[in-house]
């Protein structure tokens, strides 16, 4: 069919106007550019944390987050991480559950972070990591060892430890009593001072697989937060039972309100505390706040046996202690730097996070980081003494402890002189003794990620 005069030009002038029409309609989403990922830009980095910076149990623990800023500020004063700098905002959650709901919402939703690394709490963890993990917002290297978090990885995909599970430890803890203190768990001389959540459920269930079970009599326990009330009652209970040796599953507040408490009362067993109730500065400072001398402080803690993935932050020719004290008295502003292991821990995942994301390449995402995580994150190296196990079949972190009494100088020294590290998994494995050497740190103590 021929078209002719006008109904020829109208018909040229519908096809180049439906030609623009349709230019149009694909130009804009040309133009948008690509959204980068949450909580990444060309210049920066915002990750999140939560922990108790007041309340009972916050004690040590609240310099946790001061260290690990003081460590990306290192970083960030040599560069940051492919020319982004590391933001690290944090909220107090004072150690109570519901609060932590709120202040991970503001974080999430107003401070728009990236990951979440190295909150701490199992009890308050418990109550955002569902949520966090709906979101696909990688949390990493959380401080908590209770192995509900880390050993399905389908439940909990995006969540990565930053301690070794607590039934990891209390099985290496088990068999250690076993070996040495046999005729004590056999006389039924042996207690147990819990907290009563899903942190001392896990030390109790190490121990029981090792088939170390503690008495009804010899069981004490206490709620998180209530340590202020002196657990007299418990530490009594104990007494009566007329045990020589208590094993404290609990908070460093607690261990250290237990054991002033037991010296009030007269009651002198050993003690055998989980490592994240164990720090020493932690420890002088509480009974310090109640009008206890140093001194006498330190006499308390003298002997007391307990474990650690990591080198004793007393020890002053570990190349990490070294290198980690020199950036904690350079970067630390928190108010309290005093170098302890609460500090070091700090450090320490300052250090492991700054490593993944290098891992995690240029273009930054968070699949990309989880994908990392699961695939390299084994190979990544730190201050521990122990290698790290993630994979895509278990996000634990570290495997191996090692068994040591404080010193009348508060160091936490290997029992028997030669520090073995035995390593062991959170189930019914066994144990065995590790033959992991870790690397050195580089000379300018940035992780070297290949």
């Amino acid at each position: 069919m021929k078209i002719r005069g006008s109904q020829s030009k109208r018909w040229a002038i519908g096809i180049v106007a439906g030609a623009v029409a349709s230019t149009l309609a694909i130009a804009p989403s040309q133009a948008i550019p690509v959204r980068s990922e949450v909580g990444v830009s060309a210049t920066e980095i915002v990750l999140g944390m939560q922990l108790p910076q007041t309340g009972p149990a916050s004690p040590g623990y609240n310099k946790v987050d001061d260290a690990m800023r003081a460590y990306f500020d290192y970083v960030n004063s040599k560069g940051g991480v492919n020319g982004r700098k590391i933001k690290l905002v944090v909220k107090d959650d004072i150690y109570k559950a519901g609060l932590t709901i709120s202040t991970a919402s503001t974080l999430i939703n107003k401070d728009k972070v990236f990951a979440m690394v190295g909150s701490v709490g199992t009890q308050t963890h418990i109550s955002i990591i569902k949520d966090i993990n709906r979101r696909g917002i990688p949390d990493l290297f959380v401080n908590s060892g209770y192995s509900g978090f880390y050993t399905d990885p389908k439940k909990y995909p995006t969540s990565f430890a930053g301690l070794g599970t607590y039934v990891i430890e209390s099985k290496i803890e088990a068999d250690f009593l076993k070996k040495n203190y046999a005729a004590e768990l056999a006389a039924g001389k042996v207690g147990i001072l819990y907290q009563t959540d899903d942190f001392g459920r896990n030390v109790i269930a190490g121990f029981k697989q090792q088939g170390v079970i503690f008495p009804a009599a010899n069981t004490q326990n206490f709620v998180a937060g209530s340590q202020g009330l002196g657990l007299t009652a418990q530490v009594q209970a104990l007494q009566k039972a007329g045990v020589t040796l208590v094993v404290i599953g609990a908070v460093a507040s607690a261990t250290a309100v237990t054991i002033a408490t037991a010296a009030q009362l007269g009651f002198a067993p050993k003690w055998l505390v989980t490592s994240v109730g164990s720090d020493a500065t932690t420890f002088k400072t509480i009974l310090g706040s109640k009008g206890t001398p140093a001194a006498v402080s330190a006499a308390l803690l003298t002997g007391v046996i307990s474990a650690s993935h990591a080198p004793a932050p007393g020890e002053d020719t570990d190349e990490f202690v070294v290198a980690f004290k020199k950036i904690n008295d350079d970067f630390n502003v928190g108010p309290d730097k005093t170098w302890d292991n609460n500090v070091l821990q700090g450090m320490n995942i300052g250090y492991l996070t700054t490593a993944a994301l290098m891992g995690a390449g240029k273009d930054l995402t968070r699949k990309g980081l989880i994908a990392f995580m699961e695939g390299k994150g084994a190979t990544l190296s730190s201050a521990a003494l122990s290698p790290l196990s993630y994979s895509s079949k278990t996000h634990e972190a570290y495997n191996s402890f090692w068994i040591g009494a404080y010193d009348a100088n508060s160091v936490l020294k290997p029992i028997g002189g030669t520090r073995v590290l035995n390593t062991t998994d959170s189930a019914d494995g066994p144990i065995t003794v590790s033959t992991y050497k870790r690397p050195a740190i580089a000379a300018d103590a940035l992780p070297k990620v290949g």
